[in-house]
């Protein structure tokens, strides 16, 4: 942890995707479900702590290693994208997608016991509303929390 933050992590993700151009917006959101409920410019990211995962434990429980997760959510609207009609709306996604994926897949916040973001398996499936579209991506960095 850096300087006793837990979630030291969190601006560093913030600051490098508001580096994307076209982006209205970078919220932080406590869940999925207040990101959904809440009114969000277009197209912007949302920045979610997900979990833990918890890693190898080394030196007699003094040295634990963990991934912190964090869920990205690009969010995305067209209104001509409807049930039948969906191709526009990826079109309009498909760029900020690459960009999302160029900020962070390796980013390093520099940040003292923290490795670099990787992606992993969102777990979670991209989900839509008339016109709006929400796509996930998960990103986790080791950490080394030593007791």
């Amino acid at each position: 942890m850096q300087n006793g933050d837990y979630f030291a992590l969190e601006q560093p993700i913030v600051d490098q995707l508001k580096t994307i151009d076209g982006i209205e917006a970078v919220y932080t959101h406590f869940s999925i479900e207040d990101m959904m409920q809440g009114t969000a410019a277009s197209p912007s990211v949302s920045v979610i702590y997900i979990d833990d995962r918890i890693g190898e434990t080394l030196n007699n429980g003094q040295v634990n290693c963990i991934y912190q997760q964090w869920l990205i959510v690009l969010a995305v609207e067209e209104a001509g994208s409807q049930l039948e009609n969906t191709i526009e709306i990826r079109k309009k996604a498909s760029p900020f997608i690459i960009e999302v994926l160029k900020k962070l897949q390796g980013f390093d916040a520099d940040l003292a016991g923290i490795d670099v973001l990787q992606r992993a398996n969102a777990g979670v499936q991209h989900m839509s509303a008339a016109g709006k579209l929400w796509m996930p991506f998960l990103f986790e960095a080791k950490i080394f929390n030593v007791n």
